[in-house]
């Protein structure tokens, strides 16, 4: 999953709170359709130690796609609140920190969403749970086996990633400024070295999510990095990094971008 953010600046116009809710909905589902779900899918093949089968990687499209929009919802619900409310608390403007710490949070938020829909296209994507459909697959689950996982997911993987693209990204685009003039590409380069940082520091807790999504014992977090760390060495936490780096820095750029174009639409038609 990535998250559309709302531009910190004053001095830009911004969308509001439910507009943002629809670009970043929309975007991300489109996203997710391409390339999104295929290098996910070979992600999580790779972690399972599974052959990747081109034919099945739209296992847990509709669960995928369809969670965009709750994220978004969280997400930007608590960045836009908690943003409004430590303002109130203080004349002089947020501080990076301020800022960074909000973007977490609702990382943290939008993993209460993201979270089960991993799990669930997991457990689709398995290749013995051939047409099972999101209902069936969130029964078999059930509400510990959709929330298996939750704490490297939302503390080292979307926490760390929401800052990484509302924080980075903008940062890598005023770097990229200095070198570059034109506008678009400047917003790509820095978007692109945003999501190759952020794949990076938040691999670990991809993999380590997914391997207690799906291991059968239910181990806890520190556990499962014990596994990890005997079994596969230190290079195990970054198994199927180069698919989701990959996704994440070519959706940086064009979320950026797309986003910027559909804000506009949204703009004129709500």
């Amino acid at each position: 999953m990535v998250s559309i953010s709302i531009c910190f600046s004053q001095e830009k116009k911004t969308l509001t709170l439910p507009e943002s809710i629809v670009v970043g909905g929309f975007v991300g589902a489109a996203e997710v359709a391409m390339p999104g779900q295929v290098l996910s899918y070979a992600m999580n093949k790779t972690i399972a130690k599974e052959s990747f089968v081109l034919a099945q990687s739209y296992k847990g499209f509709c669960m995928n796609a369809g969670a965009q929009m709750p994220i978004m919802a969280i997400e930007n619900g608590i960045k836009t609140k908690g943003l409004e409310m430590l303002q109130k608390t203080q004349e002089s403007a947020l501080s990076e920190m301020q800022k960074t710490g909000i973007s977490f949070a609702a990382g943290v938020g939008g993993a209460v969403v993201e979270n089960p829909s991993n799990a669930i296209q997991l457990y689709q994507q398995h290749k013995n749970n051939a047409g099972i459909s999101v209902w069936q697959a969130s029964n078999k689950l059930g509400l510990k086996g959709c929330c298996r996982g939750f704490v490297p997911g939302a503390i080292l993987k979307e926490g760390p990633f929401v800052v990484g693209y509302q924080v980075l990204g903008s940062k890598g685009e005023i770097i990229a400024k200095e070198y570059v003039d034109h506008d678009m590409a400047a917003k790509a380069i820095g978007g692109i070295g945003a999501g190759v940082i952020t794949a990076v520091v938040t691999q670990p807790g991809a993999v380590m999510r997914n391997t207690m999504q799906l291991d059968k014992t239910h181990a806890s977090t520190w556990k499962t990095a014990h596994k990890i760390l005997n079994e596969q060495g230190f290079k195990g936490f970054f198994a199927g990094l180069h698919h989701r780096g990959a996704r994440i820095a070519v959706a940086i750029p064009l979320f950026i971008i797309y986003s910027e174009a559909l804000e506009k639409v949204v703009k004129n038609k709500l």
